[in-house]
């Protein structure tokens, strides 16, 4: 049988070129899977982890009722301390019960101590009363009065007993009535307390919602309000190289805003659940010197030596 030469030929040329381009595709092509992880490996002992700026103590605070706003002592930037006044809401509803309670308060007083005399002269009357009895009691056994006499002084005797009584009732009846105004009193001043919105903390204000003369709603939070001292980075770490992460393993922090200049710091926290999500574990590193210009919510990098303490 007698075979082509030309079909030959052009046989041979295409398995040229697919040989070629094997070569070719196999010099262009990504490195292995096993490439990766080996240079992986050669710096496994730092760990990067991307996150943002933090603080460990952030309080949003609000009135606890509603009303309006009269007064307001802190803004955006300024420093509290623990019990300063920040602002305040109309009261003058509210005192007006609290005068009313301690009115109350005054009365119950003067009902307890007319109450407290009454019964000073119950029970000086009763003393009297069975002193005369007793008399008669050996005056009648003697002849000199009458019976009727000395039953009539026995009865006046138990009538002093119990009015004697009655004024006792009376007693404990006006100290009831003088607690529960004092618990009235009591509660008007707090509800009154809770037009004056105070700080928790020795702090630092980020942010204020509201001005002068707003209507707040009771919960709605009016201050955000920061400990500067619990300022961390909040970092995500991929938990393909989160084994091996420690407290107290030191961090070089990188924050967005400043480019080429590191931040010291130390692993303080590793969160025991993970983001079942992105499959990334959180990580709490602070500063060793928290910087002056801070951002909450800065993008921050984290660069963790594994191999340190």
């Amino acid at each position: 049988m007698r075979v082509n030469k030309r079909v030959i030929g052009i046989a041979a040329i295409v398995a040229a070129v697919a040989v070629g381009g094997a070569v070719i595709g196999g010099r262009n092509r990504p490195a292995p899977p096993m490439a990766e992880a080996a240079t992986f490996r050669a710096d496994e002992s730092r760990v990067y982890g991307l996150g943002s700026v933090e603080a460990r103590i952030l309080a949003r605070v609000g009135f606890d009722i509603s009303g309006t706003l009269t007064a307001l002592s802190a803004d955006h930037g300024d420093r509290v301390v623990r019990g300063q006044i920040l602002a305040r809401l109309d009261s003058r509803e509210q005192q007006a019960r609290v005068a009313q309670a301690q009115a109350g308060v005054r009365q119950a007083e003067a009902a307890l101590a007319q109450a407290s005399a009454r019964l000073d002269r119950a029970r000086a009357v009763l003393v009297q009363k069975r002193s005369v009895n007793g008399r008669r009691q050996n005056l009648v056994r003697n002849g000199t009065v009458s019976v009727e006499a000395a039953e009539d002084a026995n009865a006046t005797g138990e009538v002093a007993i119990a009015d004697t009584a009655v004024a006792v009732s009376d007693v404990e009846a006006a100290k009831g009535g003088l607690e529960s105004a004092r618990a009235r009193l009591l509660l008007d001043q707090a509800v009154l307390d809770k037009y004056a919105l105070t700080a928790l903390f020795d702090g630092l204000v980020v942010e204020r919602s509201r001005e002068l003369g707003t209507a707040v709603t009771a919960g709605i939070g009016l201050f955000t309000i920061i400990d500067p001292a619990t300022v961390w980075v909040r970092a995500f770490i991929d938990e393909a190289q989160a084994g091996g992460l420690a407290a107290g393993q030191a961090v070089e922090i990188s924050l967005r805003s400043l480019p080429g200049q590191t931040f010291p710091g130390r692993v303080v926290r590793i969160d025991i659940e993970s983001d079942r999500v992105s499959e990334e574990r959180r990580v709490q590193v602070a500063f060793d010197a928290i910087p002056a210009d801070i951002h909450l919510g800065e993008q921050a990098e984290v660069l963790i030596d594994k191999g340190s303490r």
